[in-house]
């Protein structure tokens, strides 16, 4: 197992595109320069931007070379998975919400979801649209108060799996896995609650031993599994 796995990174967006200032953009591979031309909204644009450089700056630290030396491998499409010459391969994994990006590198597929709820939302029609029938039960049964942080935590930990996967969130098959609380050696997953009731969750493999190198998460890790439902 390779000192990076389960090691997250949190980093506000403005200091992030700071660091990319002198680099430009020429670093981006064609997909992900295509990707960008078809992304309107300057918002967009910079979260786009600044994760793609999160993780080349990462797996430079990790593995060596500097950040503009990694490429994307396309043979990973969607997930992500970066390469460098001399260098080990490694995958990756972003998410940005608000004025937050993160990322996490791994020696297997991950995936990572950070959700920062902004604008008021309807959580227990999303919960019962996109969650499991228990899960959204739970949702529902929690206060006023706790119920958006309860809906992010699960939503997060369905978008991490999505992402590890690669098969994305679709609610059908979303509302088919449950995650459940577990023992941490046996969890293949891990949720953070961030202040404003925003969540981050993982999602790796048992064994792993989380790790977020950052201020913006509130306490320990929970630990999760997933089990598929009929």
């Amino acid at each position: 197992m390779s000192a990076q796995d389960g090691q997250v990174r949190i980093v506000a967006l403005d200091e992030l595109l700071a660091r990319i200032g002198p680099a430009g953009e020429g670093w981006l591979d064609p997909p992900e320069q295509a990707r960008l031309a078809n992304l309107r909204a300057p918002g967009r644009r910079n979260q786009f931007l600044a994760g793609h450089w999160l993780v080349r700056e990462m797996a430079a630290q990790a593995h060596g070379g500097q950040p503009e030396d990694w490429h994307l491998l396309p043979s990973a499409h969607p997930r992500l998975r970066l390469s460098a010459q001399g260098r080990r391969p490694t995958w990756a994994s972003v998410s940005h919400s608000g004025a937050l990006v993160a990322a996490t590198l791994g020696s297997r597929a991950v995936g990572l979801d950070l959700e920062i709820p902004g604008r008021h939302r309807d959580v227990q029609a999303l919960a019962r649209f996109s969650l499991a029938p228990a899960e959204a039960a739970r949702v529902e049964a929690e206060d006023s108060h706790a119920r958006s942080a309860c809906f992010h935590a699960y939503w997060t930990l369905k978008e991490a799996r999505g992402k590890r996967s690669g098969e994305g969130l679709l609610p059908r098959q979303a509302r088919r896995v449950m995650a459940t609380p577990c023992a941490p050696g046996l969890a293949e997953a891990w949720q953070w609650t961030l202040p404003g009731q925003g969540s981050l969750a993982l999602a790796a493999w048992p064994g792993v031993t989380p790790r977020v190198q950052a201020p913006f998460v509130v306490g320990a890790p929970t630990a999760w599994a997933y089990q598929l439902i009929e």
